[in-house]
């Protein structure tokens, strides 16, 4: 084991934030279409589309956050922030699925 320090990786965190996005996104759209009394086939697209990339959009983070973390290069505050953010991401993609259940499931 070699005392390599470990430095930055807050890009990586970037990245990954940016791959649940879709994830918080899919809530504000849930809320507004469960809240309205007009119904919008243009919201209830994006919230189908949101929550389909919300799911890739995890796994992706997921998989980015525990390859990045295996390789023991960047440092643990940023791996933390990317599991938390993934973490944060798969409770808003649940929470969007049920303020919203689509009538067609």
């Amino acid at each position: 084991m070699t005392n390599e320090r470990r430095r930055g990786g807050y890009g990586m965190f970037g990245v990954t934030m940016l791959f649940c996005l879709p994830a918080m996104l899919d809530v504000f759209v849930s809320a507004q279409i469960s809240g309205n009394a007009y119904y919008s086939s243009a919201l209830w697209f994006i919230f189908q589309v949101c929550q389909y990339l919300g799911v890739i959009g995890i796994i992706v983070a997921a998989a980015l956050t525990i390859m990045k973390a295996s390789e023991g290069k960047i440092s643990r505050i940023a791996v933390t922030l990317m599991g938390f953010s993934v973490l944060l991401s798969v409770f808003l993609l649940w929470y969007a699925v049920h303020i919203y259940r689509s009538p067609w499931f």
